[in-house]
């Protein structure tokens, strides 16, 4: 069996077991048993906080077993039923980050998919993810009328039974409302049930998009952003995402900015679609957008290290103490304005595309040029004007210390029937508050604000980005109250896992599991 390093967090060598096949795995996994050790597995790597815990290695006196499925990426495509069985470790695009440096477009399961006429109806943001990453984290997109969990049929996952790590398959019910079928709970499972190793999703015809994004203050926004009716015609923020097929939001709420980004798009035919005109995140220079992205993340560099910058060009000046009291005294109200409408600008982009490449709409963003993290917090849809309302109440009474220099994201998503989903028995809005940087310390503090804000809407957060602490008042007790089936699911994990294999540190701190005594 194949191995691979990657530099951890403090640089050091991890070596990750690359398994090529199923029996490989439950090799893998009785070793680990056998060994006392704990099972990591690692996808994308897009759920930052969780990846950058594991790789510091244990601390319950057990080794970790990292493993990638990066060579389990068979995809079999049964055309005629409109249906796919993909192994686990297949990218939904293009991994432009993989270690291994496997991952292409010709073989991840969009593009392979697409060949065949077929499709997955809804995606998220980036395609980097792999489909066992994805589902187990519980990720969407930004729809309330289509849903990735939706069209998955079955799992195939390594898990133990008796005692011993064999593959099972959980099926979807026939009846599809019978909501205790444990295949809803290993469907949103963290990795904590298992080693997912291949999944069946029922799939759509090719589909290509067509919509626009507008770029507008607050007051013109297409949606009412803050009130609880309609204003002069518009539609509220619930009916805007309820109508709206495919959507997301960028809000920058500081003052002298307050401009909304509103991306919208419909399904369409290839004709109603005609002449393809791709969406474009950031300028394109060259033919390429990575010259705007490195400018936009110096800018924002620039934006949050300005003060030690100035100390360090001028603070042995004699003027420097007069003159730094007045740059941050007018830095955000009158500097900062002018920094952000270098590219936050009024106005309309229409674009068309085919669906898969169309619909994950960040993916031409440099995730290492520009350090993006955030927090998502999910809250049901009903509540979304009052969600805004106190976003906007927040900003504006909280200045610069609430707002900072970055955006807001607002997405929706459809309901979900995984026990543990963040979008289980409700459509959701989500808030992602993002953070420009990598200063995991300051970003902690930053987000402690919005937990404590939102808490009151009954929020749930996105498993893969940032989460409250474990101990605070948005930690254990609070996350496992806001979920009707979390005891269920904790009963089903442990069954699968009595010996704590797959528990690792963080989610055994995060979520107060432990093995059965």
């Amino acid at each position: 069996m194949n191995t691979h390093a990657v530099y951890g967090p403090d640089g050091q060598n991890i070596t990750y077991w690359l398994p090529e096949s199923v029996a490989e795995v439950v090799q893998l996994v009785d070793d680990a048993q056998a060994n006392q050790e704990i099972i990591c597995l690692r996808g994308a790597a897009h759920s930052f906080p969780l990846i950058n815990r594991l790789e510091m290695q244990s601390e319950q006196g057990k080794n970790y077993k990292f493993v990638m499925l990066t060579e389990m990426k068979e995809v079999k495509i049964d055309k005629e039923a409109r249906s796919v069985i993909v192994q686990a470790g297949c990218n939904l695009g293009r991994d432009p980050y993989d270690p291994v440096q496997v991952s292409n477009i010709r073989n991840s399961l969009l593009y392979q998919l697409d060949q065949q006429g077929l499709a997955i109806p809804d995606l998220g943001g980036i395609t980097h993810q792999t489909v066992g990453g994805f589902i187990s984290t519980g990720s969407s997109g930004g729809s309330t009328t289509y849903s990735f969990g939706d069209g998955i049929q079955s799992i195939d996952i390594v898990q133990f039974v008796n005692g011993k790590a064999q593959l099972v398959t959980y099926n979807r019910p026939k009846d599809d409302n019978n909501l205790d079928d444990p295949f809803y709970g290993i469907g949103v499972g963290l990795g904590l049930m298992g080693v997912i190793v291949s999944v069946t999703f029922n799939c759509v015809d090719k589909f290509y998009i067509r919509g626009n994004e507008t770029t507008s203050h607050e007051d013109d926004c297409v949606f009412s952003l803050i009130k609880k009716k309609d204003v002069q015609g518009k539609l509220s923020i619930e009916q805007f995402l309820r109508k709206t097929e495919y959507t997301r939001m960028l809000w920058w709420p500081q003052k002298n900015v307050n401009k909304v980004v509103v991306w919208q798009a419909k399904q369409a035919t290839e004709q109603e679609a005609k002449p393809l005109k791709p969406y474009k995140e950031a300028p394109y220079i060259l033919g390429s957008p990575l010259p705007a992205t490195e400018g936009a993340n110096l800018l924002f560099t620039a934006i949050g290290q300005w003060p030690s910058w100035f100390d360090g060009f001028f603070g042995q000046l004699w003027w420097a103490k007069y003159l730094k009291p007045l740059l941050k005294r007018y830095f955000y109200p009158e500097v900062l304005p002018k920094a952000l409408s270098l590219f936050i600008t009024d106005g309309v982009q229409k674009f068309s595309d085919i669906g898969w490449k169309g619909l994950p709409m960040d993916n031409q963003m440099n995730d290492k040029l520009f350090p993006v993290k955030f927090t998502e917090l999910w809250i049901p849809i009903e509540r979304a004007q009052e969600v805004l309302s106190t976003l906007k109440d927040f900003y504006v009474k909280g200045g610069p210390k609430a707002t900072r220099a970055f955006t807001t994201e607002i997405y929706a998503a459809k309901q979900s029937k995984f026990w543990i989903s963040p979008s289980y028995g409700y459509d959701v809005i989500r808030i992602d508050v993002f953070w420009f940087g990598t200063d995991h310390a300051v970003i902690g503090d930053y987000y402690e604000q919005f937990w404590s804000l939102l808490a009151q809407f009954d929020f749930r957060p996105h498993w893969g980005k940032y989460l409250p602490p474990p101990d605070g008042a948005q930690g254990i007790t609070y996350i496992k109250s806001k979920y009707p089936k979390w005891k269920k699911w904790e009963d089903l994990r442990a069954s699968v896992d009595p010996e704590g294999v797959f528990l690792n540190d963080y989610w055994k701190l995060q979520l107060g599991l432990k093995p059965i005594d």
